[in-house]
């Protein structure tokens, strides 16, 4: 085996061939050894660089194809061998040298993702090692702007939204007259105590204002019911009816006296003024009474339109503050967005073990299987380390190297590193093992 390893697909061979010759021996039976050796010759045709295929094979001039794949350098050696002496009809000697296995590859957030040449015990921290680390502090001076801007910007988007919500609960209370409850998204975010504190904050800063509204509510309620009252007073004018009945009779007595000359006519005329006196006092009444009925619906209509305002300013104050709720929340989701894709802001998770997981993306007969590992997990040669922080993995990357399979069929990537490593076979009809 080279390396310690049978030969796998995508390994780099160089083949030597040599060809046993017939040799001249000396007067004493013995073969020269100068002419012995010349009994060997390197046959060029054949020799060379060659890559193991996908199938497992490599594919020589004259030769043809030969299974590779999974086999020791010696049965290799032999079936070459014995190929070449059938074909051939001569003895051959091989001699088979690896120039080089598939490359590792890293992927995630580390310094120099890329590719790696193989080596042998090679583990997954090797590999990040390789790859220059998990701890991507030090980064571009640009990089380093940018998170700090984004992170700047986030923290004012959490700030600006926690006080908005707040403002929400104390706005909607005003609108409906009762008290401020606390939002739930409040509570996830900051828990019971510090959102009370920031809703009573925020009921402190509208104090003023719903002072004022209540003032001008209170006031309007107030003459509403003067306009009331002066309305059930003018109202009440039975007495002042009664008054102008009981002079009229009067007036129309004393008119009868007159006419028959028992009283005389500035008698009457005194009667006269006190009943058109009362009647006078009627119609004054009655004015009163319809400007003040005027004035009641006048001012009806009023405390009505202060309502409507009152409760529409709610509203606009109440819709303004979701739009800024919105505002806050997309540039909030852009801002992580932004973080997300800057290796300096994913340094905060690398610099803890614990944050980090590893995946490595193994090819099999069945296509590419993704395996869980740990830090001390050997590779093989073309594995392709893939590093996940926070336990956060791109969906693309999760799903794209796990093959699908049948109903009834168990998938490829159900094999962990310790059922690989101990013989867990994918086919193409599910997993067995050895």
């Amino acid at each position: 085996m080279l390396n310690g390893r049978p030969f796998a697909v995508g390994d780099h061979l160089k083949i030597v061939f040599y060809e046993r010759v017939d040799v001249e021996e000396d007067k004493w039976g013995r073969a020269s050894s100068a002419s012995a050796m010349r009994g060997i010759l390197q046959r060029p045709e054949l020799s060379g660089e060659y890559i193991v295929q996908e199938d497992g094979t490599i594919s020589l001039p004259l030769l043809g194809p030969i299974q590779v794949n999974d086999r020791s350098t010696q049965q290799v050696q032999d079936d070459l061998a014995q190929t070449f002496h059938r074909l051939l009809g001569r003895k051959g000697l091989i001699n088979i040298l690896a120039v080089e296995r598939s490359p590792i590859y890293v992927l995630g957030p580390v310094k120099n993702p890329g590719s790696f040449k193989y080596t042998p015990g090679m583990t997954v921290l090797h590999a990040v090692a390789l790859a220059g680390g998990l701890d991507l502090g030090a980064t571009e001076p640009w990089q380093k702007i940018e998170a700090v801007r984004e992170t700047q910007k986030r923290s004012g988007a959490i700030d600006a939204m926690l006080k908005l919500f707040a403002r929400a609960a104390v706005l909607k209370a005003e609108r409906d007259g009762t008290e401020p409850k606390i939002p739930a998204q409040l509570l996830k975010l900051v828990g019971a105590t510090e959102a009370a504190s920031l809703v009573q904050e925020q009921s402190d800063r509208r104090e003023a204002t719903a002072i004022a509204r209540k003032d001008r509510e209170r006031a309007i309620l107030s003459e509403l019911e003067v306009a009331r009252q002066d309305v059930v007073g003018y109202g009440h004018m039975e007495s002042l009816d009664e008054l102008v009945k009981l002079r009229q009779k009067r007036v129309d007595a004393m008119r009868a006296l007159v006419d028959r000359d028992v009283l005389s006519q500035t008698m009457l005329d005194q009667v006269q003024s006190e009943l058109s006196d009362a009647e006078q006092r009627q119609r004054d009444a009655l004015n009163q009474y319809a400007t003040a009925k005027r004035r009641l619906a006048s001012l009806q209509s009023e405390a009505l339109r202060i309502r409507a305002d009152i409760r529409n300013d709610l509203e606009t104050e109440i819709e303004t503050n979701e739009n800024q709720i919105a505002a806050n929340e997309s540039e909030l989701k852009i801002s992580e967005g932004v973080l997300d894709t800057l290796p300096v802001a994913q340094a905060q998770f690398a610099k803890d073990p614990n944050k980090a997981t590893y995946q490595i993306v193994r090819q099999s007969a069945a296509g590419p299987v993704s395996l869980k590992s740990v830090g001390m997990t050997l590779l093989r040669p073309g594995d392709l380390v893939n590093i996940i922080v926070d336990g956060s993995e791109p969906e693309e990357q999760a799903s794209s190297p796990v093959p699908t399979s049948s109903p009834g069929e168990r998938s490829p990537a159900a094999c962990t590193v310790s059922q690989m490593e101990t013989g867990c076979v994918v086919a193409e009809q599910g997993i067995r093992s050895k």
